[in-house]
């Protein structure tokens, strides 16, 4: 299901919950697309949380397209 920014906000404006779930690489991306979660948080957090980077600066595109 694809969401704009405009559902978004419409929701938020009628006080409903808002379901998100961040993915740190493809393989979690397509598992929470699959289960129906409508948003997914993509990010270069990857660095620190996957890559053991002490920052999420030197994260690549190459490294989050993973």
């Amino acid at each position: 299901m694809r969401i704009t920014i405009n559902q978004i906000k419409d929701m938020k404006q009628k006080g409903e919950k808002i379901t998100m779930l961040t993915a740190y690489d493809y393989s979690t991306a397509k598992i929470v697309d699959e289960v129906g979660i409508p948003l997914i948080l993509v990010g270069d957090s990857l660095g620190m949380v996957v890559l053991g980077y002490e920052s999420p600066i030197p994260v690549t595109m190459e490294e989050m397209l993973h």
